[in-house]
């Protein structure tokens, strides 16, 4: 028996012990690898032994390294009592299919083990199905992102969302060509946007209509009536509907990230998954990027799990390779960025040439086929295969005498590195390297949509669960991406920051956020302009970063055997010791982007109480130019429900020359009663918006009659010219009420103003309320919803599997 042999242990025990440790976990090769140079020093590996239990005792390793690490351990004569005394501990706290995996030929400790495991079998349930302190913790801080994305699911939309689904709907009517059905259907309604009819991969629009039929076959949806995208009843129903599979894709990356990280890490990546403000954005905006990045993540973990299954010789390994392209192909027809991992994938998850072209070839013949049926329809060809967006990414830049994309120079850069680096140094993280490389070099060097964050967020996350002697380096990273995320929402367009909520309530409809701080708030222009460029230039160094860091490791890739020096094993260094996170330490650092973004928009609708916009339809039909001989105009209105805080008037710079800095504004009551109320305005040029804006302080009051708006250059130079749009006016049940008056002519229509009222707050959220409380079924999807997503965390945070 190994009990009683003498406190020298022979060479090849050690040696045992060693290769035994290492094949059953990564992180105890370092005991092992210690025991087998350490052979002929008993005193030495006596030490190193006695700062591994002491590690064990103190709950330093968790439960996929804790049984293996005993086995190291019986190499030490000096701990057989202690460790043949700690079994009851090992059982109670490992889980039994690691217990069963465990086969040593130098001791009965496997034995004893299994034993142990039967003997308490009857023991009752709630031993090992207890979650621990920790786990409830990052339960409630993983169950809280999701309970408010919940929340907002319902009352937030951008016109993607419905325009999207009532593209696919046609599908599920017989026209399964949706590329020319919609390009038909624009073309007899005599409808002009400057964006393709239909611009994603056919798996979307496929998709998409399987959904909405299982809905509607479900009674929880109709078409009757649902003639263009908006024609809906009850949005919010139709909201948390159309975005359940969004949900359902964040819910399996979240579930795959957890799955694939280091031991204690797993908890930590799928919680700063849920607190992404790029990723939880998507369930608010309605946008399919969640699909290709499900894609792209599913991948990821099968190429890895393909790489160790090919260290260990295991003959699946190729299987495994094979399933990840093919979740490349499949995520390619949805968007077709997913591509772009193809080569680089394939480069690194097989040696052999034949079988790198069959890996390339295979997502190919995946998205060839999904195309294949619509390369004779031009709006498929140029909306999907040279979409503007898409090839924007190859937007080039003048280097020594020809253009050159810095985006394709680096890509091509690292599938050089791939091909000539050796095999042999290939780990499973690399493949998450290889995806932060390309997706932070596309953002960096490429134009790119801001809500294309999503796609290089994953492996950031996976990067601070798997490369954890580096956590705090991606994890620092991810701070800076989210933090930038959240704040340069705000200089987006309205309709893709608060103007979320104006799909519930048109009284959440605001005027541009640089419009209003050019008129209400001039003082704080330029520090805004300075916190868009600090933040801009502070994203622009973290893709800098990640890609240095990515290259970096990937370029320090080492053969798979044993380090030559051996550190010691006590906790001394904290990332040698993978101490388990702490989810209420964490929480301060994952709730900062969503504090960032709660201050933002709190911020914005504070700057904008007084810019809550009245827009009218802009269907243009004239033009009218002001010039220093006819500087005026008249504009009759239609009776106002509400008092006016302001007015702007869109003015076509292009069109005009040397436009006069102010203008006037008279607004006068059609009762003579009533005296004019004048203003100026100035001339305001910022990139959402150009022409004059007008502030009415006290505001111009609600008038029971029409009135009129008399507008008049101000000193304007002789060769002055104005020019501004005029559109189709709104009817009202009086009649048409709206015309204008100029240069002695009358014209039905009305000039491009934009009214500004004071935000009702009590009158929105009474709206907003009204649409959720219009069908009782939103309250029992969102409840049963909730629930499922507790289900699921619970689940996946009770059943640990090894990292990746």
């Amino acid at each position: 028996m190994l009990i009683n042999q003498p406190v020298l242990v022979p060479d090849a025990l050690h040696l045992a012990c060693a290769k035994k440790a290492i094949y059953l976990t990564q992180s105890s090769a370092q005991y092992g690898a210690a025991a087998a140079r350490t052979a002929g020093d008993a005193q030495n590996f006596q030490t190193l032994s006695h700062d591994a239990f002491v590690q064990i005792q103190a709950g330093a390793l968790s439960e996929h390294d804790r049984a293996p690490t005993y086995l190291a351990l019986q190499c030490a004569p000096l701990f057989q009592n202690e460790v043949h005394s700690s079994i009851p501990f090992i059982t109670a706290h490992t889980h039994p299919s690691r217990l069963q995996s465990i086969r040593h030929p130098h001791t009965t400790m496997s034995s004893r083990l299994a034993n142990h495991t039967a003997s308490s079998s009857a023991a009752p349930p709630h031993r090992r199905s207890t979650l621990s302190r920790h786990q409830i913790g990052w339960l409630i801080l993983i169950s809280a992102a999701y309970l408010i994305k919940l929340t907002l699911m319902p009352i937030t939309s951008q016109n993607d969302l419905l325009l999207n689904a009532w593209q696919s709907h046609h599908i599920n009517q017989g026209h399964w060509n949706n590329y020319a059905h919609i390009t038909e259907l624009y073309k007899a309604r005599n409808f002009v946007s400057p964006h393709p009819a239909a611009p994603y991969p056919y798996g979307f629009y496929a998709l998409t209509a399987a959904w909405l039929e299982t809905l509607r076959l479900v009674g929880l949806i109709s078409y009757e009536g649902w003639t263009t995208q908006w024609a809906i009843t009850n949005q919010a129903l139709w909201f948390l509907l159309l975005k359940l599979p969004y949900l359902a894709a964040d819910i399996v990356i979240g579930v795959l990230l957890f799955k694939s990280a280091r031991a204690r890490y797993g908890p930590l990546a799928w919680a700063t998954w849920a607190w992404s403000g790029s990723a939880a954005y998507l369930l608010l905006m309605g946008q399919n990027d969640l699909y290709p990045t499900l894609f792209t993540v599913s991948a990821t973990v099968l190429g890895a799990q393909s790489i160790r299954a090919r260290r260990a010789g295991r003959t699946h390994s190729f299987a495994l390779s094979v399933a990840s392209v093919i979740m490349l192909g499949i995520g390619a027809t949805f968007k077709i960025i997913p591509l772009a991992l193809v080569a680089p994938f394939a480069l690194t998850l097989t040696p052999h040439w034949r079988h790198r072209a069959l890996l390339v070839s295979i997502p190919a013949l995946i998205f060839g086929a999904s195309a294949l049926p619509f390369l004779s329809t031009p709006a498929f060809v140029n909306g999907v295969l040279f979409n503007w967006e898409g090839v924007r990414l190859f937007s080039a830049i003048q280097i020594f005498a020809n253009p050159v994309s810095l985006f394709v120079m680096s890509y091509v850069a690292l599938l050089v590195f791939l091909i000539c680096r050796p095999y042999a140094f290939t780990r499973p993280r690399d493949l998450w390297l290889i995806g932060a490389a390309v997706f932070s070099s596309l953002f960096l060097f490429s134009w790119s949509q801001f809500y294309w964050a999503v796609w290089l967020t994953p492996f950031i996350v996976a990067l601070i669960a798997i490369d954890t002697r580096r956590a705090r380096y991606w994890a620092v990273l991810w701070l800076i991406l989210e933090i930038a995320f959240s704040i340069l929402l705000f200089n987006r367009h309205r309709d893709f920051n608060i103007g979320l909520l104006a799909a519930m309530s048109l009284l959440f409809r605001f005027a541009q956020l640089d419009t209003v701080v050019a008129l209400f708030a001039p003082a704080v222009a330029q520090p805004l302009e300075i916190l868009w460029t600090v933040t801009r230039t502070a994203q622009s160094a973290a893709w800098l970063l990640i890609l240095a860091g990515a290259i970096g490791l990937l370029l320090a890739g080492r053969r798979a055997a044993p380090k030559r020096r051996v550190r010691a094993l006590g906790p001394t260094r904290p990332h040698q010791a993978l101490q388990q996170p702490v989810p209420a330490r964490w929480a301060v650092i994952l709730l900062l982007p969503a504090i960032a973004a709660a201050l933002g928009a709190a911020g914005v609708f504070t700057l904008s109480r007084n810019a809550s916009v009245r827009e009218f339809q802009r269907a243009p039909i004239g033009q009218l130019t002001l010039t220093a001989d006819t500087p005026a105009f008249s504009q009759t209105m239609a009776p106002l429900v509400e008092d006016v805080t302001g007015l702007l008037l869109d003015v076509s710079l292009s069109e005009s020359i040397k436009p006069p800095a102010k203008m006037e504004l008279c607004a006068q009551p059609a009762s003579a009663a009533h005296s004019p109320i004048c203003t100026y305005g100035s001339l305001i040029q910022t990139p959402q918006f150009q022409g004059y804006g007008f502030i009415l302080s006290p505001p111009l009051p609600t008038f029971s009659q029409p009135y009129t708006l008399t507008f008049r250059l101000v000193d304007p130079a002789t060769d002055a010219r104005v020019s501004t749009v005029i559109v189709s006016a709104p009817q009202t049940a009086q009649g048409v009420l709206y015309n204008i008056h100029y240069a002695e002519q009358a014209q039905n229509g009305l000039a491009a103003l934009t009214v500004l009222r004071a935000f009702d707050t009590g009158a929105a959220f009474s709206a907003m309320a009204d649409r959720l409380g219009a069908d009782w079924r939103l309250f029992v999807l969102w409840g049963l919803c909730l629930i499922l997503c507790l289900l699921i965390h619970v689940a996946s945070t009770g059943h640990r599997t090894p990292g990746i």
